[in-house]
């Protein structure tokens, strides 16, 4: 029986050995989710940092697409302002080509005048020639009579 009680006692401390190792792994197990917790507060805090940067970047990519959005649209108006130019300047150039060939018909109109102009100085010069003499043929008359 004492055998019986030396191997129970054996056992029993076999068991109390086991049991402290139990606990001093549960000590250790314990300690590293100390860490582990201590190692997530830290990914937490680089998480909450980096969506916080998140949400500036956010804000700058609405803000750069808003800008974008403006930019596109004011280069359509200006195509459209360009488009409305080239119109305007199809017009200009119509009005100009009108007007050029009404200064080309006023000088064709201008040199036919000057050309009876001169025509009418010529036949002019000739009727006052012509009166001159008549004149004179007329007082010779006169005073022969």
């Amino acid at each position: 029986m004492e055998e019986i009680l030396q191997q129970l006692l054996a056992g029993q401390n076999q068991l109390f050995e086991g049991q402290k190792q139990l606990f001093e792994g549960q000590k250790q197990i314990f300690a590293k989710l100390g860490t582990i917790d201590n190692r997530l507060d830290k990914v937490e805090g680089r998480l909450d940092k980096l969506e916080e940067r998140l949400d500036v970047v956010e804000g700058k990519l609405d803000e750069s697409i808003k800008v974008t959005m403006g930019l596109r649209h004011w280069h359509e108006e200006i195509g459209a302002q360009i488009h409305g130019l080239g119109h305007n300047l199809a017009e200009l150039t119509g009005k100009v080509n009108q007007i050029n060939e009404k200064v080309d018909s006023l000088e064709r109109t201008v040199t036919r005048i000057n050309a009876n102009m001169y025509s009418m100085a010529g036949d002019m010069t000739f009727l006052l020639r012509k009166t001159g003499e008549h004149g004179e043929a007329i007082m010779h008359l006169s005073r022969a009579k």
